[in-house]
């Protein structure tokens, strides 16, 4: 069977100017990664392109590595996920950037408020430049900006507070908990203890959003019921289908069926990406996936999961939306939700 991958993740180097107490790509710094032109393996199935790293504004060719993906796949929406600290080079490859896609997003890490922050990214005054960096990008016009909360135990107290100053700046909000990986986080400590005060304070973020009139907002509410349901112990609500409808590669070329299971399907740079893909390695490698027992759940491979299991979504979130208008919802654990 040929699968066409619709969603990606391009870790476009491992240079890193953060100091996250939940990743160590900072410790180890890439060289030799792929040119801008070398993304040209890139298939034009795809839908979904983020544009990570490491910190990819630390490059200086963003605008041309766009152009490439552009070119390649080019009903893709493209997101750049930035620590935001650099806002003078992240606003000047902005403003080339956008002449060559209007559309493209830049998602911003925010793990607290203020010092909080500073404290998880390991970097002074890091809360300030993030919101620098906002500022001058919606001063460009930029409608697609986020700012992207990830959850440790120490600061889930303060995901309704970087929610509501989404809302105040008229941003989108998406939030992921910190999970393992040895080839593209580069470590195995990520642990959350804090499950009760998760769900104390993630619930009324949901209830929110499903309030909402905006559908995005109400698969963003169903996505964070399953990082709820991860962070409990019970895992994805779907089975996984990465190296299939997903991939991710490193700076180096090296493709992988996803962010955390570290097998090499092949790399760009020896083969085309249809050998790859399509190689008795690759099919191998989609069985392991499928047997997989990580069961973690981030965005890249939950968004085409979620396309999968449509009606099932949709059940949850008609029968969660009437709840929360009524003043009725709560996030359940997962053998609640079972029910």
């Amino acid at each position: 069977m040929v699968y066409r991958p619709i969603d990606v993740v391009l870790a476009t180097t491992y240079r890193c100017n953060a100091r996250c107490i939940m990743c160590n790509i900072w410790k180890n710094p890439s060289e030799n990664d792929l040119t801008a032109e070398e993304y040209r393996f890139l298939p034009s199935s795809l839908r979904y392109v983020n544009l990570s790293g490491g910190e990819p504004f630390l490059r200086d060719d963003i605008p041309e590595i766009v152009r490439v993906v552009k070119e390649r796949a080019p009903r893709a929406e493209i997101v750049l996920s930035s620590n935001g600290f650099l806002p003078d080079r992240i606003e000047r490859a902005m403003k080339e950037t956008l002449k060559i896609d209007p559309t493209v997003g830049v998602g911003i890490s925010i793990d607290g408020a203020g010092e909080l922050h500073n404290k998880v990214r390991g970097i002074p005054r890091g809360f300030d430049k993030c919101m620098d960096t906002a500022e001058r990008l919606k001063k460009l016009g930029m409608t697609n900006i986020r700012l992207a909360f990830t959850v440790v135990d120490d600061n889930v107290d303060d995901l309704p507070e970087v929610y509501r100053l989404t809302k105040e700046m008229g941003i989108q909000f998406t939030m992921a908990v910190a999970q393992n990986s040895s080839h593209y986080f580069m470590t195995e400590e990520n642990a959350f203890s804090r499950v009760e005060r998760l769900r104390e304070r993630l619930g009324p973020v949901v209830e929110d959003m499903l309030r909402s009139s905006r559908p995005k907002n109400w698969l963003r509410a169903f996505f964070a019921h399953g990082l709820f349901r991860y962070a409990a112990g019970a895992g994805r609500p779907f089975v996984c289908n990465a190296a299939q409808d997903f991939f991710f590669v490193g700076p180096n070329g090296d493709v992988y069926p996803c962010n955390v299971l570290d097998r090499v399907l092949g790399n760009v740079r020896e083969k085309s990406f249809e050998e790859i893909w399509e190689s008795a390695e690759a099919e191998k490698i989609r069985d392991e996936v499928r047997a997989c027992e990580l069961r973690c759940w981030m965005i890249c491979t939950a968004r085409a999961d979620m396309k999968r299991n449509a009606g099932q979504v949709a059940r949850w979130i008609a029968k969660n939306k009437a709840a929360a208008h009524l003043g009725k919802f709560g996030l359940e654990s997962p053998e609640e939700d079972a029910r």
